[in-house]
């Protein structure tokens, strides 16, 4: 009986698992779309200038931090963290997949900006960045970094509680750091987007990998 119900639950993971990559690459493939014909205009446009509307000095402030998290350090000070704390309690497995999800999104983005080559908004940019706008990185890494982290640590907890309040912190500040790329006007909407459904569907895969690794 007990084999059965596992037999089920990994069905049940594959299933839901190549709904999430289907979904994710959906939403994907219908921006890229979008952005080869040029036609992002009328739904970037409105949501950048209610954002920027929104701005005021301590915010700025905020926001600029909050972007940070985001960025080459602030993504390797992390990992670096979190790997000494996994290799410390022997997860080995785990370190090299936090690896392999953060490289991975770093090169895969990488090779999507340079495949689209779209330029980055220059509508009241608050700070400077440079290279090209979709998808944008900080969206798509930070998904597949803090998303990796946190299904790990749902795998360490037992109460439904703190799996849910985990995943809800998950979503919360990764939506932070892709609405402050939009705020600081150095990314459309449309490239925050595709970056976190890049970053979801490659973190998916890295998930998957990850479960079925265990088992053998």
């Amino acid at each position: 009986m007990k084999n059965d119900a596992q037999e089920k639950m990994s069905k049940a993971f594959i299933m839901y698992s190549i709904l999430m990559i289907g979904a994710f690459s959906f939403i994907f493939i219908e921006f890229a779309d979008e952005v080869i014909e040029m036609e992002l205009r009328s739904f970037d446009t409105p949501i950048m200038q209610y954002i920027h509307e929104l701005r005021t000095p301590l915010l700025g402030l905020i926001m600029s931090g909050i972007t940070s998290l985001g960025s080459v350090t602030g993504i390797m000070i992390g990992m670096s963290i979190a790997l000494i704390l996994l290799f410390i309690n022997r997860k080995w497995w785990e370190g090299l997949f936090l690896i392999v999800a953060v490289a991975g999104s770093s090169l895969l983005n990488y090779y999507l900006k340079w495949m689209f080559k779209r330029d980055r908004p220059t509508f009241n940019p608050l700070i400077t960045e440079s290279g090209y706008s979709f998808p944008s990185g900080h969206s798509m890494v930070s998904f597949s970094f803090i998303g990796i982290l946190a299904y790990l640590l749902t795998l360490m907890v037992k109460k439904k509680s703190l799996k849910v309040l985990i995943m809800a912190l998950f979503f919360f500040i990764v939506f932070l750091i892709g609405f402050s790329r939009i705020y600081l006007g150095v990314h459309y909407p449309s490239d925050v987007i595709a970056g976190f459904a890049a970053g979801g569907a490659w973190l998916v895969i890295c998930i998957v990998a990850l479960k079925f690794k265990a088992k053998i």
